[in-house]
């Protein structure tokens, strides 16, 4: 395949200059002075896909260093547990995903210490009228371009509110991580990001990392079925050990996949024997799994990297395809109907609690004064 220069390559619908721009996203987002405080026993960062991601990668970065649970939802209801000592950090880049925004209408019911990422939308509208904080990123690219500004975002609000410092440690990685970008727009045969798209292109690749690397797995595999149009899974080690491996050793039609993992230079002793075990039972079985190394000396910088990779990654894989990645005319048309279908029963759930409450004020009228 030939070699790729990204910064030469014609890109008008913006994909690859977005990417270009995750770190000034980044860089942007944890500059910013965000007036805002709060006093929490747990976090919840609530979104869904793109405007989601930067939450499971601080999620996962707080494995090693954070003393309170900090939970990613995508869902359209919050857990029990959240409640008035949480702080909900609701993202969503358009501001209309209707998922999103029933989870922040439960926040505000169960008086949680919410603040808001968005571009704008109607969840822009709600926040200012409920006078909740917002915090406004850029608009007019793909909500999942927009992790650079999210992530940095999230960032600074949970260390400016007593949190993790993961603001702080994102300054620390960013020159180390403007170096690694440099490499990975180039496309010649040192790019750590061509070998992977060249070795998985025309198969099925299946995304393997440790728990503390989970939410960067999952971005390649969304990235690729998003940017590439390509079919991609991925999930985490040990627990794929005592399932997946089953298939990878067993199974039938293995040579239509390609398995990735991740190895961290920073992980513990356990972790690298466990990855060392599967390697070579792959191996033995006649599996080829592509081993990528993932430098960093923290949780965060190793997450960072990963992400840029596989970012770097899918878009070679859309360039060898011939397919535009920012093209996503599907998603688009499953949000409106979903939205249609929620609003269609959030109507019918009104009128029939007007109608019980109408029901019930005529069988007790008011008694005379």
């Amino acid at each position: 395949m030939k070699t790729i220069n990204l910064l030469e390559t014609e890109d008008p619908t913006g994909m690859i200059e977005q990417l270009y721009d995750f770190l000034r996203d980044i860089d942007t987002a944890i500059s910013e002075t965000i007036d805002f405080d709060a006093d929490y026993d747990n976090i919840a960062i609530c979104g869904m896909g793109g405007s989601a991601i930067g939450g499971s990668i601080l999620a996962d970065a707080g494995f090693e260093i954070s003393n309170i649970p900090i939970e990613v939802i995508e869902f359209t209801e919050l857990p029990k547990w959240v409640g008035e000592r949480t702080l909900a950090i609701i993202s969503t880049y358009s501001g209309n995903t209707y998922e999103t925004l029933m989870m922040y209408d439960q926040a505000i019911e169960r008086r949680c210490q919410i603040i808001v990422v968005t571009s704008g939308g109607k969840i822009m509208e709600r926040a200012v009228e409920d006078g909740v904080k917002v915090v406004s990123i850029k608009e007019g690219i793909q909500p999942r371009s927009a992790i650079g500004a999210t992530v940095g975002y999230m960032a600074n609000i949970i260390e400016t509110t007593g949190g993790p410092k993961f603001k702080t440690e994102m300054k620390k990685v960013l020159p180390s991580l403007y170096r690694l970008r440099d490499r990975l727009v180039i496309g010649d045969n040192n790019n750590v990001a061509v070998k992977v798209a060249r070795k998985v292109y025309g198969k099925v690749p299946v995304i393997y990392a440790s728990p503390v690397l989970s939410g960067s797995a999952y971005r390649w595999k969304t990235q690729i079925n998003e940017n590439s149009k390509m079919m991609a899974f991925s999930g985490t080690i040990p627990e794929s050990n005592h399932n997946d491996i089953m298939w990878w050793t067993e199974g039938s039609k293995r040579d239509a996949f390609q398995i990735v993992l991740f190895k961290e230079d920073e992980s513990s002793k356990i972790m690298k024997k466990l990855l060392n075990v599967t390697v070579s039972t792959l191996r033995e079985r006649g599996m080829n799994p592509l081993v990528i190394r993932i430098r960093g000396r923290t949780a965060i910088e190793r997450g960072l990297r990963a992400i840029m990779i596989g970012d770097y990654v899918s878009i070679y894989l859309a360039q060898y395809g011939g397919v535009d990645p920012a093209q996503v005319d599907t998603i688009v048309s499953f949000k409106s109907r979903f939205s249609t279908l929620l609003s269609y029963m959030e109507k019918r759930k009104q009128k029939r609690a007007h109608k019980k409450y109408k029901a019930e004020k005529e069988e007790n009228p008011p008694s005379e004064p």
